[in-house]
């Protein structure tokens, strides 16, 4: 169940490593030293380089200021990637794909380019200014994406900011966010550990949009929704704990449809953008994926719908970011699919005969546009 908490630095953002040096010169500030030749004069020195290297650190990203929108505006996708296990075999992961991998460096490398490859197909060879990735096994996976996608981009369309917190349930997958224009952790928003949510809060022009990326139960352990459900619900509560006024994005790997009960009926997710708009009614959220649209997924032998955008009443009008749902794309071009049925090509494990594609899932895209005033 989310919640709003103060705003303050956890571990896994980059204010969290000034903290203990702070402490330790509020320390010494306490009980300062009588000589010159004190041996806590270099230990105070030290400590005060330090925490200004991590304030400059924070203050000075490595690549410049975030790059102006293209014509189209911003562009913002959802993708679940598929198994992106890094090149470490955990011990504490009993999982065949994990230990795969993790003993196969060259495999993990063309699993990333492939990834890559994929992405930059996006907006003529730019990629997505913000990506909402799902089925990411740690931290260390996320930047070899990251530096596959930096390595073939020009310095002032890198992805500075890589958005990730750990999950150790399950397969041990996350969620992540790699984004060009500046972001962090939301600090508004915490989940239950069980769940896989992360909260980005991204920002351009000094515009914040909440970014809540997601990867529901999936239905080989939960046939009848009710996990699913559980998602729809602790999402919704956090798109009512901002209003529908919030510049909110939900995404991800739902494994349900736009018509299922999770969707529909927890995440009071439709596809009727007037009622969304209607501020009278109860909150309502437009899912651009309701209608109808191309599936994302082969599962069981159908194609089906399971990867979403859903976008807050605040995102249908000005001010502040807006979204395009015209512009809505499911990439399903080739070679992203396969030539047999048009299904995604996906990468596969040990037991999948080659070639591999790239994931079994499609990404979804839309665009997205700020105007502060």
């Amino acid at each position: 169940m989310p919640r709003r908490r103060p705003s303050r630095p956890g571990p896994d953002d980059p204010r969290s490593g000034v903290t203990p040096l702070l402490r330790g010169l509020l320390d010494l500030a306490a009980r300062p030293p009588r000589r010159w030749d004190d041996p806590r004069v270099l230990t105070l020195a030290v400590l005060a380089l330090l925490a200004l290297a991590a304030w400059f650190a924070r203050r000075s990203p490595s690549s410049g200021p975030a790059p102006e929108p293209s014509a189209e505006g911003y562009l913002f996708c959802s993708w679940n990637v598929e198994n992106l296990y890094d090149d470490v075999d955990d011990p504490a992961v009993r999982d065949a794909d994990e230990d795969w991998f993790g003993t196969n460096p060259a495999l993990v490398r063309e699993k990333v380019d492939h990834l890559a490859e994929a992405l930059l197909m996006q907006a003529g060879g730019r990629g997505p200014d913000v990506l909402a990735l799902v089925e990411v096994e740690n931290r260390h996976a996320a930047e070899l994406l990251q530096a596959a996608l930096n390595d073939r981009l020009a310095p002032n369309l890198r992805y500075s900011y890589l958005i990730f917190r750990e999950n150790r349930t399950g397969r041990h997958f996350a969620p992540a966010v790699l984004s060009r224009l500046p972001g962090r952790i939301d600090p508004d928003f915490e989940f239950r550990p069980t769940l896989r949510i992360l909260a980005a809060r991204i920002e351009a022009d000094g515009v914040p949009l909440t970014v809540l990326a997601s990867h529901w139960t999936s239905r080989l352990t939960d046939q009848g929704g009710d996990r699913r459900a559980i998602y729809g619900d602790a999402l919704y509560r956090a798109a009512r704990t901002l209003g529908p006024a919030a510049d909110l994005l939900i995404c991800g790997d739902f494994n349900d449809e736009p018509d299922d009960p999770s969707v529909r009926d927890h995440l009071h997710a439709i596809g009727d953008a007037a009622a969304v708009r209607d501020r009278l009614g109860p909150l309502r959220l437009l899912d651009l994926m309701a209608g109808p649209r191309p599936g994302t997924i082969e599962f069981h032998g159908r194609f089906q719908t399971f990867d979403h955008i859903v976008a807050a009443p605040g995102l249908l009008d000005p001010p502040g970011w807006l979204v395009l749902p015209e512009t809505l794309l499911v990439a399903d071009a080739y070679p992203l699919s396969t030539a047999r049925n048009g299904r995604p090509f996906r990468f596969g494990g040990p037991r999948t005969p080659g070639p591999r594609g790239y994931s079994d899932h499609f990404a979804v895209t839309v665009r997205l546009r700020v105007r502060p005033d």
